[in-house]
């Protein structure tokens, strides 16, 4: 009876020691991964399609009727998706159950949301997952300057104005271990949305 005792036992620190290193190499690889913003689309200023807008160079763009209005309510909302591509370059078979991430303006926070999705990679396969934010920019516009805040947003001269990270997590036995800090995915967004800022006034 007690050998059974401790083969039984043995068998439970066994268990409980290989599900421990499987959740460590598992989390180890989500820092392995690649992860890379593949465009940024539906982009909304002030309620409207960024391609709505005329392009305004160096212009004050805080004189376009719409951006005034949403100045002097003190509200004035951008919207986006980002379409982030996820590859696996490793060996290990990771499942990423759900991953948070912020969106950072000149520094500071300015939206934080969460993606429940399963994605099951292996070695070399990759899939892009849709985020979405839309956050009221009034308050950095107006610390940082409304005319370089939004030049900022139609041009390519942001330098790391907006940055965006991640934290995701593998689940394991019904529980979500997350990879503990945020990696930083892009430390200069502000180019990938001017970027398809462009792209959309191009087609005006």
């Amino acid at each position: 009876m007690n050998r059974l005792k401790v083969a039984v036992l043995l068998l439970c620190t066994w268990f409980m020691s290989s599900c421990a290193i499987n959740q460590k190499a598992q989390v180890e690889a989500l820092s392995k991964f690649n992860y890379d913003v593949e465009s940024v689309d539906q982009i909304r200023l002030a309620g409207r399609d960024i391609d709505s807008y005329q392009s305004g160079g160096a212009a004050s763009l805080a004189s376009i009727p719409g951006i005034a209005m949403a100045l002097l309510r003190q509200d004035l909302p951008l919207e986006a998706r980002v379409n982030l591509k996820i590859t696996n370059p490793t060996s290990t078979l990771t499942k990423i159950n759900e991953f948070k991430y912020i969106i950072e303006m000149a520094g500071k926070p300015l939206f934080e949301g969460a993606v429940a999705e399963n994605i099951n990679l292996s070695n070399g396969q990759s899939m892009v997952v849709p985020l979405t934010f839309s956050a009221n920019i009034f308050g950095v516009a107006k610390e940082q300057g409304f005319d370089k805040v939004l030049n900022d947003i139609f041009t390519r001269k942001s330098n790391g104005f907006f940055a965006l990270k991640i934290k995701p997590s593998v689940k394991i036995g019904g529980k979500n271990f997350f990879y503990p800090g945020y990696i930083t995915v892009d430390k200069d967004f502000g180019k990938s949305v001017s970027k398809a800022v462009e792209k959309g006034l191009g087609q005006l």
